[in-house]
């Protein structure tokens, strides 16, 4: 009967032992894929931050960009107005010159005219020379 109950601890310890292995062996399992899981975390935080910089860097490219054709944009509305400025002005001159031309054109009639009358005169004067002498 001693031999029986030894028999069933035996039995009993080998089955906790068995259940000990079992348990250690499933708290490494355990610890391996926590390791693996801390590992993935990690992976995927890593390239959550490569994409989070990539983004800023896009974003950083898109401002540069856009300051760039702003710039640029002035740049151009300063040159149209510089030549609008440049246009009235010619147009000023332009406008100005072309009453000057009218001036000088009515001169020059006046001074033909002139020119006619005192050449006739002149004929008129040697004519009448002509026949005194």
């Amino acid at each position: 009967v001693q031999q029986q109950e030894r028999r069933v601890k035996l039995y009993g310890l080998k089955d906790l032992q068995e259940k000990l292995e079992k348990l250690a062996g499933s708290k490494t399992d355990l610890s391996a894929k926590a390791v693996f899981s801390e590992e993935e975390k990690l992976k995927i935080s890593k390239d959550l931050l490569d994409l989070q910089i990539e983004t800023n860097k896009m974003k950083e490219q898109y401002e540069m960009e856009n300051f760039e054709l702003k710039n640029m944009i002035l740049s151009l509305e300063n040159r149209v107005q510089e030549l609008e400025l440049c246009s009235e002005k010619v147009t000023g001159e332009r406008d100005a010159l072309r009453e000057h031309l009218h001036a000088l054109e009515i001169s020059r009639k006046e001074l033909g005219d002139e020119y006619i009358i005192l050449k006739s005169n002149y004929l008129a004067l040697a004519k009448e020379l002509d026949q005194e002498v």
